[in-house]
C-alpha cells in the first residue's frame, strides 16, 4: 500500500479502520505491554461472502497492536490464524491470544 493508495482505495480504507479498531479494543481491555518475545493466537469469526486472506487478517492484527500490546511486531515469534465462518453477523468476532514466550536461552 502506497502512502497516497490509502486514501483513495477503499480496501485500504477499511484495513486501516479495521486496524484502528482492533487498538482500540486492545487499550479498552487494558492490554499490558510484553517487552519480551511474543506468542499470538487469533481465531476470526467470519460472517458473509467475503473471505480476507489469512495472511492479511494478521497483518491487521499484529500492526493493531504494535505499541499497545508490545513495542513492535517484531517481538512476535509464533502466529497462530484461525478462520471461522458463522451463520449469523451478531456471531462475527475476533478474538486474540497473547503470551510472552520463555526467553529462548531457557527453552529445553
Amino acid at each position: 500500500m502506497t502512502q497516497r493508495s490509502k486514501w483513495k482505495n477503499s480496501q485500504a480504507q477499511r484495513y486501516l479502520a479495521y486496524k484502528e479498531r482492533i487498538g482500540w479494543e486492545a487499550r479498552k481491555a487494558r492490554i499490558q505491554r510484553i517487552m519480551g518475545s511474543v506468542e499470538v493466537q487469533a481465531s476470526a469469526y467470519l460472517y458473509g461472502k467475503r473471505e480476507p486472506d489469512a495472511d492479511n487478517l494478521a497483518k491487521a492484527f499484529l500492526d493493531g497492536l504494535n505499541n499497545i500490546a508490545w513495542d513492535d511486531d517484531r517481538q512476535v515469534r509464533k502466529l497462530s490464524i484461525e478462520k471461522i465462518r458463522v451463520i449469523h453477523r451478531e456471531e462475527e468476532r475476533t478474538e486474540i491470544q497473547i503470551r510472552e514466550m520463555e526467553p529462548e536461552g531457557e527453552r529445553e
